[in-house]
């Protein structure tokens, strides 16, 4: 007897044996059968209320409270070994517990007349059977899916007392081999094609008074000296080009225009008259 009180208390916690306490048991059986009556009985009535028949009316509280009880299964068993569906079946379990408080609520406000049966009420009750037929077929596919923490099956397992063997050295990669050395390129240098015009090589760079000269002296051959051919001719800038063409333009002496022949006359007749 020592010895097996001694093995006892050598055993961790964790890996004692959780006995059962049946008082639990039977407090949690007289709370849900009370619950589940009170319950059942409250939703069946919200149901003839809404228009369901007598006769189909206790498939709503039914439709809500395995719904619950499928929702809690699948977020608190072991076999659920996916975290994505143990989530959704989190939320499923919490949303059907308040949907079933819910309508236990609006079933007792209609019994106090605090608030009237109108349509969002009627399409509400209406839609929950198919809401729950989808969001049940949604948890059970996740249930199926693979488990989110998968160990890796080329591992071996370790002894219980024993540590794990050192991770093996990574064998050093060789060396990177030199790149070898660029060939000579031969790319021959960009020439003039044959038959190409040279560029027309412009003159050396003159004075401001050189090129207004030069201006002036295109004015007096009858042409006109424009910023276009100073650019083109001396290789100046734009704005200088204009300066310079202005600047000869103004220069240059205004043409007398010819006497009309009108007046011409005129003027003779009074010269033959003044003469003895």
């Amino acid at each position: 007897m020592s010895a097996v009180t001694t093995h006892i208390n050598d055993t961790p916690a964790e890996e004692l044996p959780v006995r059962r306490d049946w008082l639990l048991y039977a407090g949690m059986g007289a709370v849900g059968a009370a619950a589940a009556a009170s319950s059942y009985a409250a939703l069946q009535d919200l149901a003839v209320r809404t228009g369901w028949w007598m006769q189909l009316s206790w498939l709503l509280p039914l439709t809500i409270d395995a719904y619950a009880m499928t929702a809690v299964r699948v977020w608190l068993g072991k076999s659920t070994r996916n975290d994505q569906a143990r989530a959704w079946a989190k939320a499923n379990a919490i949303g059907a517990i308040v949907l079933s408080v819910a309508g236990n609520a609006v079933d007792h406000a209609i019994a106090a007349r605090v608030i009237p049966v109108g349509w969002p009420l009627i399409v509400a009750v209406s839609a929950v059977p198919p809401i729950v037929l989808g969001l049940l077929v949604h948890m059970a596919h996740l249930r199926t899916l693979p488990p989110t923490t998968q160990t890796d099956s080329s591992t071996p397992a370790v002894p219980e007392g024993q540590q794990p063997p050192p991770p093996a050295e990574e064998a050093p990669l060789p060396p990177v081999p030199p790149k070898p050395p660029a060939a000579p390129s031969n790319r021959q240098s960009h020439r003039r094609a044959k038959g190409t015009p040279k560029r027309q090589e412009l003159p050396p760079g003159k004075t401001d008074q050189e090129l207004i000269d030069a201006a002036r002296e295109r004015i007096a051959a009858g042409q006109e000296p424009s910023a276009t051919w100073l650019i083109k001719t001396y290789g100046v800038g734009t704005s200088r080009a204009a300066r310079i063409r202005d600047a000869a333009l103004q220069s240059t002496p205004a043409t007398a225009e010819p006497a009309p022949e009108s007046v011409l006359a005129l003027s003779g007749a009074t010269e033959l008259e003044s003469t003895p």
